[in-house]
């Protein structure tokens, strides 16, 4: 047997053991291994080929520690573990191939060797200097021990992974989503504070970023006016360990404006390790054309500056960007909401302020009023009485208003506090309803009241309660055209249950939900209101610790219900039993609850028989007007919308309308579309009364086919005065279109009863405005000029004249 290392027979050489494909299989071939503890291959033991044997085919990067010394054998796969360590980790002592990791991996070695079980470690951070630094990496391995024919163990089986992409990978999510946990609202500067939290966030995550900092521009980050105009203000800075200040505090704008590597040196803070590369990352915002500020990542000096790194850092510039823009966008929306506060609260004291002044100019025409009505005698002209007291139920309704304004202004400003005192609430809902109740026969409605008796004495607001009742049966009496409105008041479960339901027009399904808005009108079924009663309904009731609902469907009618917590009132109070329902009055909401002006007899003078149509829906105005029209000697027919109206027209025709624009159902605008679109009602004067006011609102009245446009409040004489001269003007026109056909008439008969000649100087004579002998001369000059006979010129002049008749 040829034991000399020849490569035959059962000897074996570095050829035949490293035999096979591959660089490292062909360097291992080629080491002196006598110069290695190992000794010549062909010395080798059996277990040490074998061990050999099994490394090299491996796909799994393994490395196999043989001897005392621990030297080193490996296959393929693990040479790209070795990085520039390859080759001369071959046949090189374990200790001293990995000098800079062997005080965390020798020991385990050590355990191994001296006979312990194998060992195995996951996720290990190890710092290699493979690569020319010291390089963060993590590895999960094995050691398993290698024994000889003695038992004894003569080497290690070393499997190993690469973990590090995958450590990395987790631990740069994990601080992404830090970053999405920060928030961008509260404090006294979000932005500020948003950004102290990010660089928090880098802060523990100092091994990706062990340095961080955020320099945003001056008038985006509000800096002082020391700094300068181009420079970006620090607002937040952290490095490893950092404890002090971190420099500088400024920076040039240019920075900005793209990705650059600045020197490490510029940026410090104080026990910070040192970086090799800052990189400086424009955060770019939405709305802005320029980048508003940069974030300084230091990049770890541990880990090359690879794709991942790169990528890793252009999401946190993306995250800390969108974080910068959800911090401008909350603050500019919560100076919005401040300032939206500041103008409501504004709007509020207004109000305030507006009701209050209304209040004295009130009390001076209340005041004066109700006296001169008490002082109202027999002698008094007969209309007096009645304007007088229009005058009064104006300035009753408009003190209502006010009383409205102030009771909006309170529940705006979350002042609307209840003040609860012992109340028959069941005595006072009736009396609230009964006051409707010559409004109701007035417009032809049964008014029903159902009061549950075992209500009882409550502790509730007098005056909200009140306020409650009246609005609801107002308006329920103002919308309701026929039928009925019906007041329940019962208890249930512990609660005072009020429902007022009515036959009127009701309420179409997309408008119920907003019919308790502030100043929402609802447009079908009606005009007028300035769509606060509804919304003080609510108000009260939500005051009261309750509620109010709406079931409603157009031409089904409407029902209103609020509930309110019942609480009783204390046993041996009595509830007082003298006092009017607080804020009785003799009209609410512009329902009509007077005696008719008296008749006024028109006058006998001429123009007497001018017959006017007045559209207005207020009972009071109307009446008012049709007096005022009728002191003229005018004929005056009042209707109170325009259906009413075209109705009148249709039957005989009036020489002048005046309308008012806000009328329930169709307003005034569409009724004057309608008069001038029939031929006989296209030149009947047309006056439009309206509380709309402005320049563009009377062109837009104008430019709609109105004569004239008159804005409450008028004084009476100029109303006078306009209709008049209409009336007169349309007198004058209607005269004109008149006499020019009657006198088109007569010249036809004329034409067909004389002569030739005759018709011919009657035509000369209508022609140029002169006698019959100037006629005559001047068809005779016509003759001699011409040579043509008389009779001739007077015959052409007629078929000439016919000729044109019948065209037209």
């Amino acid at each position: 047997m040829d034991v000399t290392g020849s490569g035959f027979g059962n000897s074996w050489s570095a050829e035949r053991l490293f035999a096979g494909p591959g660089e490292t299989r062909e360097r291992l071939r080629r080491t002196d291994w006598a110069a290695t503890p190992l000794g010549p291959v062909e010395t080798w033991s059996v277990e040490l080929r074998a061990a050999v044997r099994t490394v090299l085919p491996s796909e799994v990067p393994m490395l196999l520690w043989w001897g005392p010394e621990l030297v080193q054998i490996f296959n393929d796969p693990y040479t790209r573990v070795l990085g520039a360590k390859y080759p001369a980790a071959i046949g090189e002592p374990g200790a001293q191939c990995w000098a800079e990791i062997w005080d965390e991996v020798g020991p385990l070695a050590e355990q191994v060797m001296s006979g312990g079980a194998a060992t195995y470690t996951e996720n290990q951070p190890l710092y290699l200097l493979r690569h020319g630094y010291l390089e963060e990496t993590y590895w999960t391995f094995s050691y398993s021990p290698v024994q000889d024919e003695d038992g004894n163990v003569a080497g290690i089986f070393v499997a190993t992974t690469d973990v590090t992409a995958t450590v990395l990978g987790e631990r740069r999510l994990e601080t992404l989503r830090q970053l999405g946990t920060v928030s961008t609202a509260g404090g006294d500067d979000p932005l500020v504070d948003a950004c102290r939290a990010v660089v928090r966030v880098l802060g523990d995550s100092g091994q990706d970023v062990p340095l961080a900092a955020i320099y945003l521009r001056r008038e985006v980050a509000g800096g002082s006016g020391d700094d300068a105009a181009d420079d970006l203000v620090l607002v937040g800075a952290v490095g490893v360990d950092d404890d002090g200040e971190f420099r500088p505090a400024r920076i040039p704008a240019t920075d900005v404006t793209s990705h650059r590597v600045r020197v490490p040196g510029e940026f410090e803070s104080a026990g910070s390790k040192a970086v090799t590369e800052v990189r400086l990352c424009p955060l770019i915002v939405t709305g802005h054309a320029e980048p508003v500020g940069v974030l300084v990542l230091g990049i770890s000096p541990y880990r090359a500056f690879d794709d991942a790194y790169r990528g890793f850092a252009e999401l946190v510039t993306a995250k800390v960007s969108t974080l910068i823009s959800d911090a401008l966008a909350y603050e500019f929306e919560r100076d919005r909401a401040a300032a939206l506060a500041e103008l409501d609260a504004a709007k509020t004291r207004f109000f305030q302020n507006v009701s209050h002044e209304f209040r004295t100019p009130l009390t001076l025409l209340l005041g004066p009023l109700e006296t001169l009505r008490e002082r109202t005698g027999d002698e008094s002209p007969a209309d007096q009485p009645d304007a007088i007291a229009a005058a009064h139920r104006a300035a009753v309704r408009l003190q209502q208003l006010v009383d409205d304004l102030l009771d909006l202004s309170k529940a705006e400003a979350g002042q609307l506090l209840p003040r609860p005192e012992p109340t028959d609430v069941g005595r006072l809902t009736a009396e609230c309803v009964s006051m409707f109740d010559s409004a109701a026969v007035q417009a032809g409605l049964a008014l029903r009241v159902d009061i549950d008796e075992g209500a009882g004495p409550v502790e509730v607001d007098r005056e909200m309660w009140v306020k409650i009742v009246l609005n609801l049966v107002s308006n329920a009496v103002k919308y309701t055209r026929s039928g009925s409105v019906s007041v329940a008041l019962r208890q249930d479960a512990g609660r005072l249950v009020l429902s007022v339901t009515d036959t009127g027009v009701g309420i179409p399904a997309e408008e119920r939900e907003r019919v308790f808005d502030r100043f929402y009108r609802v447009e079908a079924g009606g005009s007028g209101g300035v769509g606060i009663g509804l919304s003080l309904v609510a108000d009260f009731a939500a005051a009261l610790g309750g509620s109010v609902d709406l079931d409603s469907a157009p031409g089904r009618g409407s029902t209103f219900t609020v509930r309110l917590p019942r609480v009783p009132a204390p046993d041996g109070v009595t509830p007082r039993a003298d006092d009017r329902p607080v804020g009785a009055v003799t009209s609410f909401g512009g329902i009509d609850q007077r005696e008719p002006f008296a008749e006024v007899a028109p006058s006998t003078e001429p123009g007497a028989d001018r017959r006017i149509l007045l559209v207005e829906d207020h009972p009071d105005l109307r009446a008012y007007l049709t007096r005022l029209l009728h002191e003229q000697g005018w004929h005056v027919d009042a209707v109170a919308d325009a259906e009413s109206a075209l109705k009148r027209v249709a039957v005989r025709t009036p020489h002048l309308v005046l309308s008012d624009i806000m009328l329930p159902g169709r307003d005034g605008i569409d009724f004057l579309r309608e008069l001038r679109s029939e031929q006989s009602t296209a030149r009947l004067p047309v006056v439009l009364l309206t509380a709309r006011a402005g320049t563009e609102s009377t062109i837009d009245g104008l430019n709609h086919g109105a004569d004239d446009y008159i804005v409450k409040p008028f004084q009476p004489s100029e109303l006078v005065a306009r209709v008049r001269v209409h009336l007169e003007m349309s007198w004058l026109r209607e005269t004109l279109v008149t006499d020019s056909e009657l006198e088109t008439e007569q010249l036809r008969k004329a034409l067909d009863t004389r002569t030739t000649l005759s018709q011919a100087v009657g035509l000369t004579m209508a022609a140029f405005q002169c006698d019959a002998d100037t006629a005559f001369d001047k068809l005779a000059s016509y003759s001699q000029n011409r040579n043509v006979k008389l009779r001739e010129i007077a015959a052409e002049v007629v078929a000439n004249f016919t000729a044109g008749t019948d065209r037209e």
